[in-house]
């Protein structure tokens, strides 16, 4: 994400499940503005469809009076999704594999094993201001080019 030639499109919403149209929304500009083909564009729909909710619900414990704020960049050659909330954080390599025998049946673990399988890399940091940041991005290259 070196290049000055970037689109961003950026969402400040409150913890509250409601917002998440307004999340799809921005998602929806965004993927048209970069001319994402439709399989493409439903994969990063249903990233960032996840990773909102987790900061709504786990991170942010569903308090509306904390923010989710979401970033979506492009160079034309990387896709970058920024998700940070005001929660706690935790460590991805602690949820636990929702493919796993004894994990089938519980709910938690698939919206992270969605983001894992779709996108290149997968970064959880916490920030110096408390927030909680999950970083994704998907590189285009070759036969996967936006528009193909």
């Amino acid at each position: 994400m070196g290049s000055s030639n970037i689109d961003v499109f950026e969402l400040t919403v409150p913890s509250r499940m409601e917002e998440l149209s307004a999340v799809h929304d921005l998602v929806d500009k965004a993927t048209r503005a970069f001319n994402l083909n439709e399989e493409i564009a439903h994969w990063i729909e249903l990233a960032v469809s996840e990773s909102a909710i987790n900061a709504i619900q786990h991170g942010n414990g569903l308090d509306p009076s904390k923010e989710v704020f979401l970033r979506i960049a492009f160079d034309g050659k990387a896709l970058e999704i920024i998700v940070e909330d005001q929660g706690g954080g935790f460590d991805l390599s602690d949820v636990p594999d929702p493919t796993d025998t004894e994990n089938l049946m519980k709910p938690g673990g698939r919206g992270i094993l969605i983001i894992k399988s779709f996108m290149d890399t997968v970064e959880l940091t916490d920030g110096a201001d408390g927030r909680s940041r999950l970083r994704m991005v998907k590189n285009f290259v070759g036969e996967q080019s936006p528009g193909s």
